[in-house]
C-alpha cells in the first residue's frame, strides 16, 4: 500500500472496542481509554450550554492508520539515522559484538570477524542478487496513536419559548434557525525527523467512517476536495461541516404535549464530542547487512545479519518518530426536547385562586 491513511471511526458506545492503537505490534493495546468529562476551560461556541453526560448516549472515537512508504537506502541515510558515521568497518564492529552477546561460540570460529560489509551489491559485488538477499531499505509506517483528550456530552444548542399553538413549521421559521453549528477537523503539519520528513511525498490521506451514527448530523471529513481551509499561521488543515439550526431539524419529531399549562418551552439538545491525539509514524531501516568474511566461516564465506538486531544489540535507535495532530469536534443526535408543565386551580390561604403545579413532563 502506497501512503499513510489515518482513519477516525465514530460509533455509539458499545458498537466497537474503543481501544488505542499502536501499531508498532500491528495490535491494539488491551488497556481502556474511558471517556471523561471536560467543563470547566473549555471554549464554547455562543449559545451552546452545558447539560451534563448522558451515558446513555456517549459515543466513541476510534483512531486507526495504516500504509507504508519504503525505499532504498543509503550509506548516508544510515549516518543521518544513528547521527554518526556509518561505514563497512563500524558494521563489523557491531557484527562481532553481537555475536559476542548472543552467540559467543562463534567467536572461537576462524573467520568469524568479516572482513567486508555491504548493505547493497556495490563495488562490483553482486552478493544480494547472487543469494536473492535483500538490500537495507528506509521504511515509514504508522506508530502509536496517542489520545490526549476525549469526551462526550449533552448540550442545549438554542431554546424557544413556546405556546401550544406553536409547531416545529413555525419554529423552521424563527431567525434563531439561520444559527450554524460547525463539526470540524483538523490536522497540523508533520513534524519530526528530517530524514523521514523526506519521504513523506504526499500527506497522510485522512478519512472518517460513521458506524450507527445520525450521519445527517455532519458529514465525513476528508473526502475528497480537500480541506476547507488552511490556518495561516499554523499551515494546520481544516475540515468543516456547517449546517443551520433550520435544516437539522427539518426531518426532526416534536414530543407530544404534556400537561395544561400555555407555559412551554422547546429545547434543541444535541451530543457534542471532542477528540484530540497524537499520531506517530516511525522510519526505520529493513533487510540484512551481507558480509564477506574472506575465507569460509562455519562452511560459508558469505553470511547475512538482520540489521534491527544490529541496532538493538548495539544501542542504536531501532526507530526514528515522526508525528502529527489532529483535533476532532463534532455534534451528533440532535433532537428536541420539550418543558411543559402541569397544574391544577386550587385555593391559597386567603381565599384565592392559585396554580398548583403536579409534574414536570418532557
Amino acid at each position: 500500500m502506497k501512503g499513510l491513511t489515518l482513519k477516525l471511526i465514530i460509533s455509539k458506545k458499545g458498537d466497537t472496542d474503543d481501544s488505542p492503537v499502536d501499531n508498532d505490534n500491528n495490535d491494539k493495546n488491551n488497556g481502556k481509554e474511558n471517556i471523561t468529562e471536560k467543563i470547566d476551560g473549555l471554549d464554547l461556541e455562543e449559545k451552546v450550554d452545558l447539560i451534563g453526560n448522558n451515558t446513555s448516549q456517549l459515543c466513541q472515537m476510534e483512531v486507526e492508520s495504516s500504509g507504508k512508504f519504503s525505499r532504498k537506502a543509503s550509506w548516508k541515510d544510515l549516518e543521518r539515522f544513528c547521527g554518526k558515521e556509518i561505514d563497512s568497518d563500524t558494521f563489523r564492529d557491531w557484527i562481532v559484538n553481537y555475536q559476542g552477546k548472543c552467540f559467543p561460540e562463534d567467536l572461537e570460529e576462524p573467520n568469524h570477524t568479516p572482513q567486508k560489509c555491504y548493505i547493497k551489491d556495490e563495488n562490483g559485488f553482486k552478493i544480494f542478487k547472487d543469494f536473492g538477499w535483500k538490500a537495507i531499505k528506509l521504511n515509514l509506517k504508522p506508530g502509536k496513536v496517542d489520545v490526549k483528550e476525549k469526551w462526550t456530552r449533552e448540550v442545549f444548542l438554542e431554546t424557544f419559548p413556546l405556546d401550544y399553538s406553536t409547531n416545529l413549521s413555525k419554529i423552521l421559521s424563527l431567525d434563531k434557525c439561520d444559527r450554524e453549528i460547525v463539526s470540524s477537523l483538523r490536522k497540523s503539519k508533520i513534524a519530526g525527523h528530517p530524514l523521514t520528513m523526506e519521504m513523506m511525498k504526499i500527506d497522510s490521506e485522512i478519512v472518517t467512517e460513521l458506524k450507527g451514527m445520525n450521519s445527517v448530523t455532519f458529514g465525513t471529513f476528508g473526502t475528497a476536495g480537500g480541506p476547507s481551509e488552511t490556518d495561516e499561521e499554523t499551515g494546520d488543515e481544516v475540515w468543516k461541516d456547517v449546517k443551520t439550526l433550520r435544516a437539522l431539524l427539518q426531518n426532526v419529531e416534536m414530543p407530544k404535549r404534556k400537561g395544561n399549562s400555555r407555559e412551554a418551552r422547546v429545547d434543541v439538545v444535541a451530543n457534542e464530542s471532542y477528540l484530540k491525539a497524537r499520531v506517530y509514524y516511525k522510519g526505520f531501516f529493513s533487510n540484512d547487512v551481507v558480509t564477506d568474511h574472506g575465507g569460509k566461516f562455519r562452511g560459508k564465506p558469505y553470511w547475512k545479519f538482520p540489521i534491527k538486531y544490529l541496532f538493538q544489540y548495539n544501542d542504536q535507535p531501532n526507530a526514528i518518530l515522526l508525528y502529527e495532530d489532529i483535533e476532532l469536534r463534532f455534534f451528533s443526535d440532535v433532537r428536541i426536547a420539550m418543558d411543559t408543565k402541569e397544574f391544577d386551580w386550587v385555593k391559597d390561604d386567603d381565599g384565592n385562586w392559585k396554580r398548583q403545579y403536579n409534574n414536570n413532563a418532557k
